[in-house]
């Protein structure tokens, strides 16, 4: 049987996030050259923190924050200030990722779609936006507005209660995170889609796997939708 839902996770499964590019613009606005050595202590510091805010030991503002508290007196700027600019730069800069657009383009109307995010909502929203692809979700769930993240049960069983009648079973959840996307999904009893964007040789308990987005319309479950 055809799956009834797809969900998907936005940043590296929708769209590209290039954050390196948007952070030396970010701080070009204000004088500031960005070194490999300011990119890579600013890598390692958002990655630690992006993983607590996941788990849910931080909430969003002390993220914004705390993610600039380096760069930010290089800038003269505060770190809400310096988060705004790069979040501004992302918005700019970022486009759906190669077979995107054409693939939702294709199940749009055959099968319901929605997505669930851990980013920050006024820019994710925004990006989902002047992407011209809004209207292929019914829905949009982002962690900052409902106050749990993934892999948190309860923000999958949020998509859950926007469905009418559906088993989780018959939801697909696609997204490249293997803990916030695939083992959160998992956990409340979907299928799981792992996006490999990196082509990863790691390990990931998933029911499919895929490399390019494309590839979503070969899944078994996905197909019949096709012949309906």
């Amino acid at each position: 049987m055809a799956y009834q839902w797809i969900l998907f996770d936005l940043d590296d499964t929708l769209f590209d996030f290039p954050a390196a590019e948007a952070l030396d613009a970010a701080l070009a606005h204000y004088s500031v050259t960005l070194t490999a050595e300011m990119l890579a202590d600013y890598q390692a510091l958002n990655k630690a923190l992006w993983e607590q805010y996941n788990a849910g030991l931080l909430d969003a503002e002390t993220l914004k924050q705390a993610r600039f508290r380096d760069l930010a007196p290089q800038s003269g700027v505060s770190p809400l200030e310096l988060n705004h600019t790069f979040l501004q730069a992302i918005l700019q800069r970022s486009q759906p990722l190669p077979g995107v657009e054409q693939t939702l383009r294709q199940l749009h109307g055959k099968v319901g779609m929605g997505i669930i995010t851990n980013g920050f909502a006024d820019i994710q929203r925004a990006r989902l936006n002047q992407s011209g692809l809004a209207d292929c979700f019914d829905f949009m769930l982002v962690s900052e507005e409902l106050g749990v993240n993934k892999p948190d049960p309860r923000i999958f069983e949020a998509a859950l209660a926007r469905m009418v009648s559906v088993e989780p079973a018959d939801v697909l959840m696609v997204g490249d995170n293997p803990q916030t996307d695939v083992a959160g999904a998992a956990g409340v009893g979907m299928e799981t889609c792992w996006f490999n964007l990196r082509r990863e040789s790691q390990s990931v308990t998933s029911h499919h796997a895929i490399e390019r987005f494309h590839e979503l319309l070969m899944l078994p479950r996905v197909q019949p939708l096709f012949a309906l």
